[in-house]
């Protein structure tokens, strides 16, 4: 079959790889879609360490072609999508029921074989069906693209109907950040990024302002009067300049929910203000399975519009070209069948 193999710093090959065959507990997926994620872009760009040789991809939706020994509750032909890390199920964040925080994960497309490639062998836990009001594209991009969001928004940030919620960094995350920011029942979103396309679809996305904070010489100070301060604020970016905006942009009692990853060590306010303010911040990474089910059916009774958050589809063949292209707003997906 064919995938896109990872060789080394911004040297990605498509070439014939030999077909995976399912193991004990293992199915076999037709990859429908695959989305590109900023993670891949980090990877092939030399900031994360993987392995030359390793097929890229965690971001995957597909239909099951073959069943291994031991298969339980899965058909031939079932539609699918794949978690993306392949968890121990023994630590205990595992068995507490917080499977993102896995102690030892395996996951696609670094420490294991990803998706960007014809079909794919997923442990059977890693299974998710998909409603089939919800397109192919869109599951791929659930379980990282939105579920991530969910997860920061919903289950750490405990967003509540009227809040004030700044998103820095309206990019694949953000954007969806802000369309669950509305579904939540938030009173006001603003968004905060450089980029100008990235601001116009963070309005259409459903933001009420947006910053430029390159443009500005002092983005937090804008930032508060635009809010009047923001009682949940979420970092989407991963550089400690934008974690110290979040934390200035908080109104007294507000909660900085950072989802970016990066090397950065943000400073602290002063800490007068920062305990007088009761000031939180938390991390917030990945997404559960039962969250993740939760955000299909969101998507599939129609009380999340997901319509803007595809930017394009394309080949695997085009995908070496997309890595030395600035990143859209939106996800790109690929179609490895096409």
């Amino acid at each position: 079959m064919r995938g896109l193999v990872y060789h080394g710093p911004d040297d990605v090959r498509i070439e014939q790889i030999p077909d995976p065959e399912p193991a004990a507990g293992e199915v076999l997926l037709d990859v429908s879609a695959a989305g590109l994620c900023g993670t891949d872009r980090h990877i092939v760009a030399g900031d994360l360490e993987v392995t030359p040789g390793t097929v890229l991809g965690h971001e995957i939706s597909g239909r099951i072609a073959a069943i291994g020994d031991g298969v339980e509750n899965w058909k031939m032909g079932s539609r699918v999508l794949s978690y993306g890390q392949v968890t121990c199920g023994e630590c205990r964040p595992c068995r507490d029921g917080h499977e993102h925080r896995c102690r030892r994960p395996q996951v696609m497309g670094m420490n294991r074989q990803g998706g960007f490639a014809e079909q794919i062998a997923v442990p059977q836990q890693c299974l998710v069906s998909v409603p089939d009001a919800v397109s192919d594209g869109v599951a791929a991009i659930v379980p990282d693209a939105i579920a991530t969001p969910y997860h920061a928004l919903v289950t750490v940030g405990r967003i509540r109907p009227g809040e004030t919620v700044v998103v820095i960094g309206a990019g694949g995350l953000g954007l969806q950040a802000i369309l669950l920011a509305r579904v939540e029942g938030a009173a006001r979103v603003v968004a905060v990024d450089p980029s100008a396309e990235a601001r116009r679809a963070a309005l259409a996305a459903g933001a009420d302002d947006v910053l430029d904070p390159s443009a500005d010489e002092d983005p937090a100070k804008t930032l508060y009067k635009l809010t009047s301060g923001a009682t949940l604020a979420l970092e989407c970016v991963g550089r400690g300049e934008s974690v110290e905006l979040g934390m200035r942009s908080l109104a007294p009692g507000g909660s900085l929910v950072v989802v970016g990853v990066g090397h950065d060590r943000p400073r602290l306010p002063p800490l007068i203000r920062f305990v007088a303010g009761e000031t939180s911040i938390h991390g917030s990474f990945g997404s559960t399975i039962a969250e993740i089910e939760t955000v299909l059916d969101m998507v599939a009774d129609g009380r999340l519009d997901v319509s803007r958050s595809i930017s394009c589809s394309i080949t695997l063949d085009q995908v070496p070209s997309v890595f030395a292209e600035p990143p859209t707003p939106g996800r790109t997906v690929i179609i490895p069948q096409s």
